[in-house]
């Protein structure tokens, strides 16, 4: 038995990471000969869980201190009583990844990194300085001195060469759940049949990396195309990272007026909202792969995608979409080629159903990564990891 964790000192929290480590998470409970539970650090109270929750060791931690670990999760370790083979570390940029790679690496036990997004120029130009400070000090170490480093999409490796990193990649990508399907909203649309005409953007506001500044710009020149319809109506559902105000802004010298909905984070789940939707989109500069397009896509919705999102090449393959480069105009003609073909994407959804749910399952990513984990991190044939009970780390 091999037992490798995947830290994510706040899970649950962010939307992305927490859907990818749930998923997979959960998925690894039916592989044979692993145990991978998720390492967290939160100490306020979950809210309520959305879906199935994979196994968790619980270190509750309230220093706010950026760097700063439990100490009970460092004792640990060094006393033994937390046996892993190997770990998996999420995030780029981030203080707390750095710390945890640096108290695995002085105790001997090897990790493997995910980045999640890619290191290209443009998302490396929001706030410049301190990413080029951050990266010389600490991202850098966190990669030399990783394992391998997991990327969702093929594409990201040059990018990361680019930068002078030689340690080892490999490529695995997000997946779904099939049971999630229970989700559907019972007023699901059939995509492109009904009166109006709903796109919808689900993630964080996040007007940079995620392009919801292009995606609004475009939006605008869609309807002067098309003549601006109350019928026609963009909505974008998710929690604010500062730039909601900057967005509503935009919209508002744009004459949107009631074509844009701002929602803030919806309690449903993601399911029962891509399942309200004519049209899914995910505009971003650049992207690690786009979870929530998986999902729209297994919802049996039609999506509109930048071809710099690590999704963009499965909605190739699947034909359940339409692919834009990030700038506004490329985003008007994807929109306005969407609404020609909306006798069509009934059959466009289907498509980009059947493909996620053939293709990209958690249960078919935990069976590539745990061929990873095996080659990168080797067992301790002195140990039994069924021996502990995780349970017993609830601190």
């Amino acid at each position: 038995m091999i037992r490798v964790a995947h830290i994510l000192s706040y899970f649950p929290g962010q939307e992305g990471l927490t859907s990818f480590c749930r998923g997979l998470g959960a998925a690894f409970e039916d592989v044979e000969g692993i145990d991978v539970p998720i390492i967290t650090f939160r100490a306020k109270p979950v809210r309520k869980a959305t879906g199935k929750e994979p196994p968790q060791i619980k270190f509750p931690h309230h220093n706010r201190h950026p760097f700063d670990l439990p100490k009970a999760f460092l004792n640990a370790l060094d006393s033994k009583e937390l046996e892993l083979d190997g770990a998996v570390l999420h995030g780029t940029y981030s203080p707390q990844v750095f710390a945890q790679a640096r108290a695995l690496h002085r105790r001997g036990i090897p990790y493997i990194f995910v980045p999640h997004d890619p290191y290209v120029r443009t998302l490396q130009k929001h706030k410049a300085f301190r990413k080029f400070l951050y990266w010389h000090c600490c991202e850098k170490w966190v990669i030399q001195h990783a394992a391998a480093v997991q990327l969702l999409s093929s594409e990201h490796e040059g990018p990361l060469r680019e930068q002078g990193i030689t340690t080892p990649v490999f490529t695995v990508a997000n997946g779904c759940d099939t049971d999630d399907l229970v989700h559907l909203a019972p007023d699901s649309r059939i995509p492109g049949c009904e009166e109006d005409f709903r796109i919808q953007y689900l993630g964080r506001m996040d007007r940079n990396h995620k392009g919801l500044d292009l995606l609004i710009k475009g939006y605008a020149q869609f309807l002067k195309k098309v003549g601006s319809s109350e019928r026609i109506q963009l909505v974008l559902s998710g929690n604010d990272w500062e730039d909601r105000g900057f967005l509503e802004d935009l919209a508002n010298s744009l004459h949107l007026g009631a074509n844009i909905l701002f929602t803030g984070r919806l309690p449903e789940h993601s399911i029962t909202i891509h399942s309200r939707a004519d049209l899914c989109v995910l505009a971003s500069r650049f992207d690690g792969f786009g979870l929530t397009i998986v999902e729209a896509m297994m919802a049996s919705r039609p999506v509109l995608v930048s071809t710099r999102a690590g999704i963009a090449n499965h909605v190739r393959k699947s034909n359940g979409g339409f692919l834009v480069e990030p700038d506004s105009k490329s985003i008007a003609e994807g929109l306005l080629e969407a609404w020609r073909q909306r006798n069509f994407l009934k059959e466009i959804g289907v498509k980009g159903h059947q493909y996620v749910t053939r293709e990209l399952t958690w249960a078919s990513i935990a069976a590539q990564s745990a061929a990873a984990y095996t080659k990168f991190f080797p067992l301790d044939e002195g140990r039994n990891a069924t021996d502990s009970k995780i349970e017993k780390f609830n601190f």
